[in-house]
């Protein structure tokens, strides 16, 4: 069994969820639990040889720290973009968090619901949202009020 924390709006209308695997494996998943709040899903999909990421420590990012995204902009496939984060505790239109990492990895669309992971690469949210050039990510901290969610 695996878990995949995406973004919501991905999700939330949705009546079918398949999650394509960087292998190639195209599975369906099950919707555990969502959060409009922060936008941000979390996914059980069934399958083995998965690597998970770590979530970084709530509170151990700072600004001007580099940062990657993970994501598939166009339906290209995986790609990674690399910048630096701008602002904390940003919002955005359109997504109740006023806590979003505010960051200028170039995002394209399908990028939602990417991971944005520091050098260590763990874990320090899920991109939501781009604006003028900047991505938004919900931080770390609700993607762990996902996991205590679905307990």
């Amino acid at each position: 069994m695996g878990l995949i924390v995406t973004a919501n709006h991905l999700v939330a209308n949705a009546t079918v969820v398949k999650a394509l695997l960087q292998d190639g494996r195209a599975l369906s998943a099950a919707v555990l639990v969502r959060s409009e709040r922060d936008d941000v899903a979390l996914l059980r999909i069934e399958a083995d040889d998965l690597r998970a990421l770590t979530l970084e420590k709530p509170g151990a990012l700072d600004v001007g720290e580099p940062v990657l995204a993970i994501g598939n902009p166009q339906d290209w496939g995986q790609s990674v973009t690399s910048g630096i984060v701008s602002a904390l505790h940003r919002s955005c239109p359109g997504i109740a968090n006023s806590d979003l990492i505010q960051s200028d990895v170039l995002v394209g669309q399908g990028s939602s619901g990417g991971a944005l992971v520091n050098l260590r690469g763990r874990l320090i949210g899920v991109i939501v949202a781009r604006r003028g050039g900047f991505a938004f990510a919900a931080p770390v901290e609700a993607v762990e009020r996902l996991f205590v969610a679905a307990q």
